[in-house]
């Protein structure tokens, strides 16, 4: 019997005489490269870096630089998670990505009468698990290797902060700034998905010594195609003066732009946020104010600030929402999510969010920072004193829900980032910097910690209430009764 079938792919044989043929289907390799690329785009990091394994073209297809681009100019701001602990370092960092099916809504497990009953159950979210640099990485391995004679096993060192760990600066375009936690020298950028980064240049000795207050943050622009560092410090005695120097990825100096304006504005770049070419940041004078440079013309710009006196409110952060500047500030009993959506215009401030919180429900106070704009209407953010993840959306019947994470220290820290994978080789301008490998450089090291997994789950307020360890939890880390 001969089946046939129209097919681009060959027959094969089959049967001990070679007689019969069957035509097989079509291959998921007839695919054209375009629409195989819309597919694979889609797909979260983890599926897309498993994707790479299945086969060499598919291996070649996700690996070249086109791709890359095309995955970015989609790719949307995710969590990325790292456990803080104040007495041990983690290089391991936690992308969360959302489900947009799921879609964090309550409104399937609120009771028939509009009650506020709730069942506890998980939030879908994909985890990927990638590494981040050790500071000072040598005497990492060099303290592995002496206790691996005392052992067969791989051994687990336990690292001192103070000397290895980075702290978050700012993330732009898929990179990831790190700096050291005092000083913001020495440097690196990294890129977690494709496991690569680089060390900035350092100070010299003499020169570090005469530095004060020195603050940095990476931006990108777009006339020159080129990734910039700005790094900002006061240096010379008995008068300080206030000076500006730009690193470009790939080269082997800093560049001076001689002396910054004299105003406090353009020294502290608190919570550096990167958006079309211009690095902004906040600062306090007599009232909060929005700075910012301009990587294209190398320039410092005033910034309006929201129609509101931010003088009154207790804790204001600045990041970006839906691809636009935003202004988080609690007040009272409310927290607000102001919107620019036209750069450099006052009226352009939109309140997309105002969430009130005077329920008599536990609220947790301190800095909110927004991390994510969901399409069904959603918000997830940050809150640095319980060093928790918040959902709101205005549907729910609770205003805000906490997202616990689970698997490991309650303390961690999370930023903004959006996913890339391209690669560090193909943006530096030069070759006088080495890209270093983050899972090779220290591939023997063991951190405490590093292969626990993680979870996350729905921890409402009223339900929690009776749980004696949030109870403590509570009291701990800062939440309290709006008033």
């Amino acid at each position: 019997m001969t089946r046939k079938r129209k097919s681009t792919a060959k027959a094969i044989e089959i049967g001990n005489e070679g007689k019969q043929i069957q035509e097989m289907g079509p291959f998921i390799s007839d695919l054209p490269k375009s629409v195989l690329q819309d597919v694979l785009i889609k797909l979260p990091i983890r599926s897309i870096i498993m994707c790479k394994r299945v086969c060499k073209a598919w291996y070649s297809l996700i690996s070249d630089h086109e791709f890359a681009k095309l995955h970015l100019a989609q790719a949307e701001a995710c969590p990325l998670v790292r456990p803080s602990a104040p007495t041990r370092v983690s290089r391991t960092v936690y992308l969360l990505e959302l489900e947009e099916k799921s879609d964090f809504d309550l409104k399937d497990y609120v009771g028939d009468a509009g009650t506020s009953e709730c069942i506890h159950f998980h939030l879908r979210m994909n985890f990927a698990k990638f590494k981040i640099p050790l500071r000072n990485a040598d005497q990492a391995i060099h303290a592995m290797r002496n206790r691996k004679g005392r052992t067969k096993r791989k051994p687990c060192i336990k690292l001192e902060p103070l000397d290895h760990k980075y702290m978050y600066v700012n993330s732009c375009n898929g990179l990831l700034f790190l700096a050291e936690t005092f000083y913001n020298d020495p440097l690196v950028v990294c890129n977690p998905i494709t496991g690569e980064f680089i060390q900035l240049p350092e100070a010299s000795k003499d020169e570090s010594r005469e530095r004060l207050s020195i603050r940095c943050a990476l931006g990108y622009s777009p006339k020159t195609n080129q990734y910039n560092v700005l790094r900002v410090f006061s240096q010379g005695t008995p008068n300080l003066v206030r000076m500006v120097e730009l690193y470009t990825l790939g080269q082997s100096s800093w560049k001076s732009l001689g002396t910054a304006p004299t105003s406090a504005a353009y020294m502290l770049l608190t919570l550096p946020t990167y958006l079309n070419g211009e690095l902004y940041w906040f600062y306090y004078e007599s009232s909060y104010e929005i700075a910012s440079f301009d990587f294209d013309n190398e320039q410092f710009h005033s910034v309006p600030t929201p129609p509101f006196e931010l003088e009154e409110c207790q804790h204001v952060s600045l990041g970006l929402l839906g691809g636009s500047l935003c202004v988080c500030y609690a007040h009272e009993n409310r927290i607000n999510v102001w919107v620019m959506e036209d750069y450099g215009t006052q009226k352009s401030w939109t309140n997309r969010f105002s969430i009130k919180t005077d329920d008599g429900v536990w609220w947790p106070k301190g800095l909110y920072e927004p991390m994510r704009y969901l399409k069904n209407g959603g918000l997830l953010m940050f809150n640095h004193s319980t060093v928790t993840l918040i959902y709101y959306h205005p549907r729910n019947y609770r205003s805000l829900i906490y997202l616990k994470l689970r698997g490991f220290s309650p303390y961690f820290e999370a930023i903004s980032h959006v996913p890339s994978f391209i690669s560090l080789k193909d943006i530096l301008m030069g070759n006088d910097v080495e890209v270093l490998n983050i899972n090779s450089r220290c591939a023997e090291c063991k951190l405490p910690g590093e292969t626990r997994g993680l979870d996350l789950v729905n921890l409402d307020a009223d339900v929690a209430s009776d749980d004696r360890s949030f109870k403590e939890f509570r009291m701990k880390q800062g939440f309290y009764r709006w008033q």
